[in-house]
């Protein structure tokens, strides 16, 4: 009897422990990964403005859906865990895919031809637009030399290429090269061309006027930038403190009329003398004449601008 337990006992003992089932952690997640996928790819092909980047934002649920893999067979003594790193970087191929698919409408969106069409034609529209609304007063009309309207689309919605409260409206307006005396009778011109826009309904975000100097490098130059809501409330010379302002000569710009002129005079008044002695076998002209001359040539480098009539009467400046 003792023979047969010992014998038994150590039969047992003998016996190998039952081998541990492999489970590959990743396989689950890929295939509900290549499920989704081709679901999602379905529907953005027959759904119009599917926003599929809006789903590709939940990837980090794979995370989970890998960790939920990793509880469950860990929580089994009979199963043994391996990462499938083939399933892992499968799924990383797969999100690469699928991320750059959700991104291709919204770069055609922004940057695609039928986008620039639009903001073209709106541009076009907004410009004919502003110069009907010039009409009301054509002295002030006459006195634009170029007209620029800029639409920018800042919105990204797919398909949606309409003016929205986020997109931006700017107006570049050149006037005539050395049309003003001064910054107060320029901030008035810009001012009336910014009332008759909005009046138009043309809406500008911000204005942005500019009047150059001759080619020469000759005369005065200003100019103004202001959001559409800054005049409000603000006088002609309080606007015109916005200006900025530069007086040339002979391509060299001055910050007050002050220097610019006191130095073409002096450079005038040399010319006048050398001039002068040269014709006249070296004699040396008058005050009055080297004076006279200076003027003479100042005119013709800074001429004065014609006197600007009063703006056309409206319903409410007649009221």
């Amino acid at each position: 009897m003792d023979e047969n337990k010992n014998t038994s006992a150590a039969s047992d003992a003998e016996t190998p422990a039952a081998p541990k089932k492999v489970r590959r952690v990743g396989r689950v997640a890929f295939a509900l990964l290549l499920i989704a996928t081709g679901v999602l790819l379905l529907i953005q092909q027959f759904v119009p403005n599917f926003d599929l980047l809006s789903i590709v934002r939940f990837a980090p649920a794979l995370l989970i859906v890998l960790g939920v893999e990793i509880l469950i067979y860990s929580a089994r003594s009979d199963v043994k865990v391996k990462f499938d790193w083939l399933s892992v970087l499968g799924c990383g191929f797969i999100l690469v895919v699928v991320g750059c698919s959700s991104l291709v409408p919204v770069l055609w969106n922004l940057y695609g031809p039928s986008r620039d069409y639009a903001q073209n034609r709106y541009q076009k529209e907004l410009q004919d637009q502003f110069y009907q609304a010039m009409n009301a007063d054509s002295e002030l009309k006459s006195k634009i030399r170029n007209l620029q309207i800029y639409v920018a689309f800042n919105h990204t919605e797919s398909g949606e290429y309409t003016l929205q409260d986020m997109d931006s409206v700017s107006v570049y307006v050149e006037l005539p090269e050395n049309g003003y005396t001064d910054a107060v009778d320029f901030a008035a011109d810009c001012r009336r061309i910014a009332d008759l826009s909005e009046k138009s309904g043309v809406n500008a975000d911000d204005y942005n006027f500019n009047s150059y100097s001759n080619n020469g490098g000759n005369g005065n130059r200003y100019s103004l930038s202001f959001l559409s809501s800054f005049v409000e409330g603000l006088t002609d010379e309080q606007l015109a403190q916005r200006v900025c302002a530069y007086y040339d000569y002979d391509g060299e710009s001055f910050e007050n009329k002050a220097d610019r002129d006191n130095t073409a005079a002096a450079e005038l008044r040399e010319q006048v003398i050398a001039e002068y002695k040269n014709d006249n076998n070296d004699a040396y002209p008058s005050e009055d004449y080297i004076t006279e001359q200076v003027q003479k040539r100042m005119a013709l480098l800074f001429p004065v601008p014609a006197a600007s009539e009063a703006p056309a009467a409206t319903p409410e400046t007649a009221a």
